[in-house]
């Protein structure tokens, strides 16, 4: 009996492989390198998304009870109404509660960075990353202060936040740091536990410390800084150039040091009654209502899904949130895809918001949230601004994901 061998390597030898074509690596290589970056950013927004609803619905509902449910002027804060003495009973003992509904409420989304930053660089770098980015996150939003000079006396000097930006930024620089040193520092069987447990997290903890301290903090401090100092001359140049930049900063990062910034120099015009704050508190909520309804109607427009399903209850409680007067509803969305979208929701917010100026509204009691709008002098051009720049948000969103799906760039689960 004749036994044919067969020679490996071989020019009849092809290699098997399985996929669809989604899963090949283009030659050019731009698409791999966007797909990896945008699964280690969907795993950080999967467990960041369930922080996000569950501490904005308790900071929604710790505004319903006294707002909608005993019917409190809008101008006053909850310690304010407990102040009068006009609540008594049952219904102070709901004042009591949403004070602390509110307090945990907007405690957890203080969280929301931290573990997008975490669970991203985990992604990356595997679990010995997953710590480093959560301190990293937490910085983000509450960074170190550094001892100064001041007035001839050393002091702590509190830097400004950088906030989701600043989340990105380390999550990914200390994913990939990590991955490095698991590749570089090779060491025996018997030194494993101490390489994984003590060591890399050592070195991570330090690399994030002095990343977020030296670079990430002072290029997000610097830029705020900028932008209040725009805001500030803006202020003094005509109202719809100070419309055009306090819609804009306002919306840029949902919640963070920039917008804070913008709230700080349209307060203080606010106060002195020198320019009314109708811009700000448009822009507060047209992203997240834009792209919580692009989860609504992309399939009425293109007849296909555009998002991953975790995002349709993640739009329904963005929606929800924007007329409770919160935007951080929105981040999931920015964080997937911030060099398109957070560009989108920027300049739309800047066409709803300066549409109602021009038409007549005019609002000078800094809240955006449904229960404020009776205090607006023209509700019908504020109500017509808002829907303009929301639903250009949700359209030309819309549109963008289902050209990246027909052209293989992007793929819906």
């Amino acid at each position: 009996m004749t036994i044919k061998k067969r020679v490996v390597g071989s020019s009849n030898d092809k290699p098997i492989t399985r996929g669809n074509k989604n899963t090949q690596t283009p030659k050019n290589g731009k698409q791999s390198i966007w797909t990896e970056v945008s699964r280690h950013i969907m795993t950080g927004i999967s467990y960041m998304i369930p922080v996000l609803i569950m501490g904005g619905l308790i900071g929604a509902f710790s505004q319903i009870i006294p707002y909608v449910i005993l019917g409190i002027d809008p101008s006053l804060s909850i310690t304010d109404a407990l102040a009068t003495g006009e609540f008594v009973g049952f219904n102070e003992t709901l004042l009591k509660l949403a004070d602390i509904m509110s307090s945990f409420g907007f405690t957890l989304f203080g969280f929301a960075i931290p573990i997008f930053a975490a669970y991203t660089a985990n992604s990356i770098g595997g679990k010995t990353a997953l710590i480093s980015g959560f301190i990293g996150g937490y910085v983000a939003n509450n960074p170190i202060g550094r001892l100064e000079i001041v007035d001839g006396a050393w002091q702590s000097v509190p830097p400004v936040p950088s906030g989701f930006l600043g989340g990105i930024i380390i999550a990914f620089a200390v994913g990939y740091f990590v991955k490095w040193l698991n590749e570089k520092i090779q060491v025996s069987h018997n030194w494993l536990a101490f390489k994984s447990t003590f060591l890399i997290p050592l070195l991570a903890a330090l690399f994030t410390l002095i990343a977020m301290i030296y670079i990430v903090t002072p290029i997000g401090g610097a830029l705020n800084n900028g932008i209040k100092s725009v805001l500030e001359s803006a202020g003094k140049t005509g109202e719809m150039v100070y419309a055009v930049i306090l819609s804009a900063t306002t919306a840029f990062d949902l919640g963070g040091p920039v917008n804070k910034a913008a709230g700080f120099v349209a307060t203080a015009f606010t106060i002195e009654k020198t320019l009314p704050i109708t811009a700000r508190v448009l822009a507060i909520v047209t992203p997240s209502i834009g792209l919580g309804l692009s989860t609504i109607i992309d399939r009425k427009l293109v007849g296909r899904r555009v998002y991953d399903k975790q995002f349709y209850q993640a739009g329904k409680t963005s929606i929800f949130l924007a007329f409770m007067g919160i935007s951080e509803g929105a981040i999931p969305f920015a964080l997937e895809r911030p060099g398109f979208v957070i560009p989108l929701y920027v300049i739309c917010s800047v066409i709803g918001s300066t549409t109602a100026v021009i038409l007549g509204a005019v609002q000078w009691f800094p809240e955006s949230a449904i229960w404020a709008w009776p205090l607006i002098d023209g509700i019908i051009p504020y109500i017509i601004g808002l829907a303009i720049g929301s639903i250009l948000i949700a359209v030309i969103n819309v549109f963008y994901r289902n050209r990246l799906i027909e052209k293989g760039k992007l793929q819906v689960f």
